[in-house]
């Protein structure tokens, strides 16, 4: 696997994010992630995280605390999600893909999603409603 991902932001303008970037990001809207990182078992034996185990993780620890999370939080983080969704419009760009993947469809058809369908931009509100099965009530 590839550390190293092409993010094309909204601007047009070619940033490369790695999944250490990716991680601090996620780490620094929700200082707890880095504790719940520490004992992963999505890690790979040199301790480090693969893409896809990243957004694993994150996606348990964001559905097991997403309650505790302020507006704000929620906010910034869809803001992040929504630039790198709305970047890959082709489908071309494995961060896009995974953080699809393994964190808005791990948060879909939970109350954790539909907890966070109001912050979400377009982009990855339309990839997440097909997997999102409305809790009845």
């Amino acid at each position: 696997y590839t550390r190293t991902h092409m993010l094309s932001t909204p601007s047009s303008t070619r940033t490369v994010m790695t999944t250490d970037e990716l991680r601090a990001q996620l780490e620094q809207l929700f200082p707890p992630f880095s504790a719940s990182c520490a004992g992963s078992l999505f890690r790979s034996k040199d301790g480090c995280f693969t893409p896809h185990g990243l957004c694993a993780e994150f996606s348990r620890f964001y559905r097991a605390h997403v309650a505790d999370f302020g507006l704000v939080e929620k906010v910034e983080l869809f803001r992040l999600v929504e630039s790198i969704v709305a970047s890959d419009p082709h489908d071309s760009n494995p961060l896009a893909n995974l953080v699809c993947t393994c964190f808005l469809e791990n948060i879909a058809d939970t109350e954790a999603g539909e907890i966070s369908r109001p912050p979400m931009g377009p982009f990855s509100r339309a990839y997440f409603d097909p997997w999102h099965v409305r809790p009845s009530g």
